[in-house]
């Protein structure tokens, strides 16, 4: 009897153990599941075109090369807002790792839950992010920092345009591109021109609104097409609303053909922020990627290629380039663009475009 009862005590201790071995073996599956910060994958969202090229060159090769185990899957959309509408078709069972996008919309995906917070304990190089260049709460920090320029025809102005007046001069009448929103070109000359017009956009548009109404018989197109730099390139259009830096890069790309400039009532910023999805599949690998995109070498690639200011203050530019980026200190005339209130607006003015500005 007591062989009996010692027999079932060993076999009661041997299931017992098997059932520890078991939980620890599916522990560790668990916290593998987050894989390697240093192998593995990263699931990347950010822009199509010129851009992913130009990033792709500056700085996912490199990293590719400074982490050879680490796979980078590039998902390209020509716009934030497409990014997040993929994003938000994910967000029960993320695919993505990694999006960078304008903060306005990451702003929106913060709100809904879709991104992560980032420390410096995870992303280390954020410790050279300057404080106005971090989320408040803490999300994704700016990538890269860009401004909406004045896009022009250097034949039919020898001279840069001026002021965003030049948009409602009749001599130019069926010659302009403007890209409508929810595109954030059309978003910032509607707070633009409400500057214009002494009006506080955060308060009312109408006379933003009414103003637009007046320049739009004389825009050719809402819609550019292939895009807004093409169409001034090839002469379809010459005045344009568009980037900074891919306003340089085609000017350089089309012998000058096109200029970019800055007006004197100022502009808004067109800033980039790098996020982690919640939830991400390749979290650990992400960080990785965030990390190395805040470095000093990554940012100043980046610039060299494609004129995106850094987001850092440790990275070092060559004086032409650091003429051409958009400049951070101060010394550009920057209308706020409140990119909380923004975020929530963007619907609103997008829809009022398509009612009372848009005729055609």
């Amino acid at each position: 009897m007591r062989a009996t009862i010692k027999g079932k005590m060993a076999a009661m201790a041997a299931l017992s153990a098997a059932v520890l071995a078991l939980s620890a073996c599916g522990g560790g599956n668990e916290a593998a599941s987050s894989g390697s910060s240093t192998s593995g994958e990263v699931n990347l969202i950010a822009y199509s075109g010129v851009w992913q090229d130009q990033y792709t060159a500056a700085v996912i090769e490199p990293f590719k090369a400074k982490y050879p185990d680490i796979k980078i899957n590039f998902s390209s959309k020509r716009s934030s807002a497409e990014m997040l509408s993929a994003l938000q078709g994910q967000k029960s069972n993320p695919a993505t790792d990694v999006a960078i996008m304008d903060n306005s919309v990451s702003t929106t995906g913060n709100k809904q839950g879709l991104f992560e917070k980032v420390d410096e304990a995870a992303v280390p190089n954020l410790a050279n992010v300057p404080e106005k260049f971090r989320d408040k709460g803490g999300f994704g920090p700016v990538a890269m920092v860009d401004a909406v320029g004045l896009l022009y025809d250097t034949a039919a102005f020898p001279k840069a345009p001026e002021s965003w007046d030049v948009l409602w001069d009749p001599a130019y009448a069926g010659k302009i591109n403007v890209n409508a929103p929810p595109s954030l070109l059309g978003l910032s000359l509607t707070a633009i021109t409400a500057k214009m017009e002494g009006e506080d956009y955060t308060k009312g548009t109408d006379k933003a609104v009414a103003k637009l109404k007046e320049m739009a018989p004389g825009v050719q197109t809402f819609a550019p097409n292939p895009d807004e730099y093409q169409n001034v390139i090839t002469g379809q259009t010459v005045l344009g609303l568009g980037q900074n830096a891919r306003g340089q890069f085609y000017s350089d790309q089309s012998n000058k053909k096109m200029g970019v400039t800055f007006p004197k009532e100022g502009t808004v910023y067109q800033i980039n922020t790098v996020n982690l999805v919640k939830d991400a599949p390749h979290s650990a690998a992400a960080k990785t990627f965030i990390n190395y995109a805040l470095s000093p070498e990554a940012q100043s690639a980046f610039a060299k290629a494609l004129f995106y200011a850094p987001s850092v203050t440790n990275a070092d530019l060559p004086a032409d380039v650091k003429d051409r980026v958009v400049p951070t200190d101060g010394s550009l005339n920057i209308i706020p663009l409140d990119v909380d209130f923004l975020s929530s607006a963007r619907d609103k003015w997008t829809d009022t475009w398509k009612r009372e500005i848009i005729t055609k």
